[in-house]
């Protein structure tokens, strides 16, 4: 990943983190949703976190980029995603970053890099 695009990716989040850390109310919040409430491992949020990842990361791939890069910047996706989720989101909606998400989305872009590896074949 040349230099000025991994600058960018590393001030994009920064910024959300920053964004997130200021937006957080006075009192604490849990930035997780309590276990019980991040749904199922194989419910249709998950799913499309899976299927999200698994084409980002492949088309990164097929794009050129390595490996190691493609992940990663699927996961800081993932990631951004979900600082949205526990910053941004509205209250009524399930405001919270889930762990379940981030764990599907790291599945998915290896799915990706694997689906890749095969048809590369």
């Amino acid at each position: 990943m040349p230099g000025a695009r991994r600058l960018a990716l590393g001030l994009f989040l920064a910024a959300s983190l920053a964004a997130a850390a200021l937006a957080t109310p006075a009192r604490a919040e849990r930035i997780f949703l309590p276990l019980n409430r991040e749904g199922p491992w194989l419910g249709s949020d998950k799913t499309l976190h899976f299927a999200g990842s698994l084409a980002i990361a492949a088309s990164l791939r097929i794009e050129g980029r390595d490996e190691g890069s493609a992940v990663g910047v699927t996961l800081g996706l993932g990631l951004a995603k979900e600082v949205y989720d526990a910053a941004f989101k509205p209250a009524r909606h399930g405001r919270g970053a889930s762990r379940k998400d981030l764990v599907v989305d790291l599945l998915g872009a290896a799915a990706g890099i694997l689906f890749v590896r095969a048809i590369d074949r």
